[in-house]
C-alpha cells in the first residue's frame, strides 16, 4: 500500500482517466450519430460521384478505427491497470493510435471544404491559404507520432512537445473559421448579384449561409476549444477528453452538409409545385458572376456537392 501511495504521490491518475473516459464516451455516442447519416447519405444519395463516395468512405472507415482504439484505450485505463494507476503515466498504444487517425479525418474534411469554397467563389487565394496551414497542422500532428510512441511520461511528453501540439491545433482552428468565413461571404455576394429577386433562390441561399455557419461554426468552435483548453489547462488534460469527440463532430459535420441536399430538393420540389411546374429553378446572375452561379445550380440540379 505504501509503495501504491508512493508512486503515485507526484500523478493524480483522475485527470488523466476522467477526461478519457467522458470524452471517450461522448466520442463514441457521436460515431453512432456518423453511422446513421452515412447509411442516409449512401441510401439517398446514388449518383454522387465516386470521389466524393471515396472520401466519405474513407472518413467512415477511419472513425472506426478510432472508436476501436478509444474502446481499447478505455479499457486499458479502467480495466487492464486497475490498482496500479502509476501505469497512466505512459498513454496506452491505441491512443497513441488515435492520434494520426484523427488527423487523417481532420484533413480529409478539410479539404473537401477547401475545394467546396473554390467552387463556390472561384477564388483560390482563400482555398490555397486553408489548405496550405491544414497541412501544416497535419505535418505537426505527424512530428508528434514517434516522440509518442516513446514516451516514458506523460508530463514530461507534454512539456516537451507543447509548440508542436500548440500548432496542430491552432492551424486546424484557424483553418475552419477561414473555410466558414469564406464561404458565408461568397453565399452573401451570391445572394447579392440575384438581380431576379426570385423569392425561392433567395430562400435557398439563406439557408446554404445558415446551414454552413451552423456546421462551420460546430467544427471551428471545438477546434478553438480544444486549442484553448490545452493552452490553459494543459496538464489536467480536459483538452484531450474533447479532442477525442473533435474527429467526430468534423465528420458528422462533413455527412451533415451533404445530407441536407434533402431538404432543398423538397423546397426545390414544394416550389415547383406551388408555381405550376414554372421555371422558378433556374437562377440568373449578373454578367461577371455567371459561371458561378451555373455551378450553384447544376449543383442542386444533380446533387453535386461543389457547393453543398
Amino acid at each position: 500500500m505504501n509503495s501504491l501511495e508512493g508512486s503515485t504521490k507526484d500523478f493524480d491518475a483522475r485527470l488523466v482517466i476522467g477526461p478519457m473516459q467522458v470524452g471517450g464516451l461522448l466520442s463514441a455516442a457521436l460515431f453512432g450519430c456518423l453511422s446513421c447519416q452515412s447509411y442516409v447519405y449512401f441510401a439517398r444519395f446514388t449518383n454522387d460521384s465516386l470521389v466524393l463516395k471515396a472520401t466519405v468512405s474513407a472518413v467512415i472507415l477511419i472513425q472506426l478505427v478510432h472508436c476501436v482504439c478509444i474502446i481499447s484505450t478505455l479499457w486499458t485505463m479502467t480495466v487492464s491497470t486497475y490498482g496500479d494507476p502509476s501505469q497512466l503515466r505512459v498513454l496506452p498504444l491505441a491512443a497513441d493510435l488515435a492520434i494520426p487517425l484523427s488527423a487523417f479525418t481532420a484533413f480529409i474534411v478539410q479539404s473537401f471544404y477547401a475545394f467546396r469554397l473554390w467552387k463556390l467563389t472561384r477564388n483560390v487565394f482563400l482555398p490555397i491559404l486553408c489548405e496550405i496551414i491544414s497541412v501544416i497542422a497535419q505535418i505537426s500532428t505527424l512530428m508528434i507520432l514517434p516522440n509518442a510512441f516513446s514516451m516514458t511520461d506523460l508530463t514530461i511528453f507534454e512539456d516537451n512537445q507543447v509548440l508542436q501540439i500548440a500548432l496542430a491545433l491552432i492551424a486546424r482552428a484557424v483553418c475552419d473559421v477561414i473555410t466558414t468565413t469564406g464561404m458565408v461571404w461568397g453565399l452573401k455576394r451570391n445572394r447579392r448579384f440575384d438581380i431576379g429577386h426570385m423569392t425561392t433562390t433567395t430562400t435557398m441561399i439563406d439557408r446554404l449561409i445558415y446551414w454552413t455557419v451552423e456546421t462551420g461554426l460546430a467544427t471551428s468552435l471545438m477546434a478553438v476549444t480544444v486549442a484553448a483548453l490545452f493552452l490553459a489547462l494543459k496538464q489536467n488534460f480536459v483538452w484531450f477528453g474533447v479532442w477525442l469527440m473533435w474527429p467526430n463532430v468534423v465528420g458528422n459535420s462533413l455527412l451533415a452538409s451533404l445530407n441536407r441536399r434533402l431538404l432543398l430538393q423538397e423546397t426545390q420540389r414544394a416550389s415547383a409545385q406551388s408555381c405550376g411546374g414554372g421555371s422558378l429553378n433556374m437562377i440568373t446572375f449578373r454578367a461577371e458572376s455567371i459561371q458561378a452561379q451555373i455551378d450553384l445550380l447544376e449543383n442542386v440540379k444533380y446533387r453535386d456537392v461543389g457547393v453543398f
